[in-house]
């Protein structure tokens, strides 16, 4: 009768994971046990019967009729590690034998290893010594070591997987056969993390160049491009001196939030100017774990600047055109955008002409001038008349875009003149010697102003002899020349006359002389008047 014992053997736990080593050792030997059981190290160790091996008989000396061959029976050794229990525990390990074999003639050993649980087996290993009393002939999972001593590395055995390993050969003698089993194998307990490396990258944008009234918009981006969710991201953003917000704020903190990987975020700050400059903003993008980004950018605030000059005559003569000439220079270092120029019509003065397309509205002339660059300059002109005396003052203006508004002004007298006109007729010509004719003295005044202190002095020839005066002075004779008495004021538009009478006492053509002086003439006017007197 044979045996099989089973033996349990311990295990043990690594550091990392935990790891369960089962060792079976299985004995097989070829004496018969009746039904049996024992016990090793407390562990319950399963039995079985085998027949006795017998050597071979001696051949007889003439055949026999073939005997009836029936299936053998087997006999397994079992281990379920580590409960006992299939469905609690880890690993199963069987080994079947037929119950009893015969010397020199082959049979198999079937040895099978499953993994009960729902997990990967790690480092599976089966060992089997083979006695040296069995012949091996043919294995059906080729093992990783050579000679009797069998090794099988398995690796990974998968959730529910199981090998199976047949061992063929041939017992050479007759007695107990004993064949040991030990399979090993790892059961890690593994805790997986989520490991995630999030980063940061903040991108901001601001217009390179703007005015000093337009707002500044400041656009910043921030981005996770690492692995995982940025958790708490907050942007900070400390403007500059001379750069606020919209609401006069100097700091600026935005709560992002949690920003999940590969996602960005986009927030625009309108800010405004306070002076002219370049001005470089730097800001920050923070989150949990250290993580940290920045970003800057730099804006060149420009302010356009209006300087406006008129010019004009110091003094005109009433009814006669003045003209103007009014220059806008941008002497800034921004663009001047949509510049007006105006000039506003002064009282006693009338419009009537401009240049550039002026329009005339409500008596004031506006220009649009369209956009100046920083040094370049526009020259408008106006024409007006002056229409009342003294001096009329004209200012114009210009404004555009973001820059203060300028004025200029010119003055210009309005003078009048008496423009006096001297005339003097002969009402009867020619005159007989003897006769008399009348000559009619007209002064009018054509100008502006008033004349003042007309006086009038007349030359007569010998030919000629006084004879009387009509008129608004009176005259007085010093032989032939008649001196009227000076006319205090003249009007302008007004008129004034005189009639002279003379008598012809001799022929030929006789000269009729006026001379005019007045205060408002420097050099005297003369006029003449000719007729003939005849016999």
């Amino acid at each position: 009768m044979s045996r099989l014992g089973v033996q349990m053997m311990k295990f043990s736990r690594m550091t990392t994971s935990v790891k369960m080593l089962s060792l079976l050792l299985v004995t097989i030997s070829m004496l018969a046990l009746q039904g049996c059981e024992s016990q090793s190290n407390g562990y319950l160790i399963p039995c079985i019967s085998c027949e006795p091996a017998v050597a071979a008989p001696k051949p007889a000396p003439r055949p026999a009729p073939a005997p009836i061959v029936q299936a053998p029976d087997v006999v397994c050794g079992r281990l379920v590690w580590p409960t006992g229990n299939l469905a609690t525990s880890s690993i199963l390990v069987e080994k079947c034998a037929p119950s009893t074999v015969q010397v020199g003639m082959p049979f198999d050993f079937t040895i099978k290893v499953k993994n009960l649980t729902g997990v990967a087996l790690k480092n599976v290993i089966v060992k089997d010594d083979v006695p040296s009393s069995f012949n091996v002939s043919a294995v059906s999972i080729k093992p990783n070591t050579s000679g009797n001593n069998m090794v099988w590395n398995f690796g990974v055995l998968p959730a529910g997987a199981e090998k199976t390993i047949v061992i063929t050969g041939t017992p050479t003698a007759a007695g107990k056969l004993e064949n040991c089993l030990a399979v090993s194998h790892e059961l890690d307990t593994c805790v997986a993390l989520n490991v995630v490396a999030p980063a940061l990258k903040l991108e901001k944008t601001a217009p390179a160049s703007v005015l000093k009234c337009d707002p500044i918009p400041y656009k910043l981006t921030v981005t996770n491009t690492g692995v995982g969710d940025a958790r708490n991201v907050v942007i900070n953003d400390t403007l500059p001196d001379g750069i606020v917000t919209e609401d006069g704020k100097k700091n600026v903190s935005i709560n992002v939030g949690t920003l999940p990987a590969g996602k960005s975020m986009s927030y625009t700050v309108n800010a405004k100017a306070t002076k002219t400059g370049t001005f470089t903003n730097a800001a920050s993008a923070n989150a949990v774990g250290g993580l940290t980004a920045n970003a800057s950018s730099t804006t060149n605030v420009l302010s356009p600047d209006l300087k406006i000059t008129k010019t004009g005559p110091a003094m005109r003569f009433l009814g006669r055109p003045v003209d103007y000439t009014i220059t806008v220079t941008n002497t800034g270092n921004g663009v001047a955008r949509d510049v007006v120029i105006q000039d506003i019509i002064p009282a006693g003065a009338t419009s009537i002409a401009t240049s550039d397309g002026g329009q005339l509205s409500g008596g004031k002339i506006t220009w649009m001038a369209g956009d100046l660059a920083p040094a370049a300059s526009k020259t408008v002109t106006v024409k007006v008349v002056g229409n009342q005396l003294g001096t009329i003052v004209n200012t114009a203006s210009a404004s555009a875009y973001c820059a203060e508004a300028v004025t200029a002004t010119a003055k210009t007298q309005i003078k009048g003149i008496p423009a006096i006109l001297l005339e003097c007729v002969d009402l009867v010509d020619p005159v007989e010697v003897g006769a008399e004719t009348t000559y009619v003295i007209t002064v009018t005044n054509q100008g502006s102003l008033t004349g003042t202190n007309i006086r009038l002095v007349v030359n007569l020839e010998d030919t000629a002899q006084y004879v009387s005066t009509a008129g608004p002075t009176t005259a007085s004779v010093n032989g032939k020349t008649i001196t009227l008495a000076p006319l205090p004021t003249l009007a302008p538009k007004e008129r004034q006359s005189w009639q002279i009478k003379v008598k012809a006492v001799g022929s030929g053509d006789v000269r009729f002389s006026v001379d005019m002086n007045s205060d408002q003439i420097d050099r005297p006017v003369k006029e003449t008047e000719s007729t003939n007197f005849y016999e």
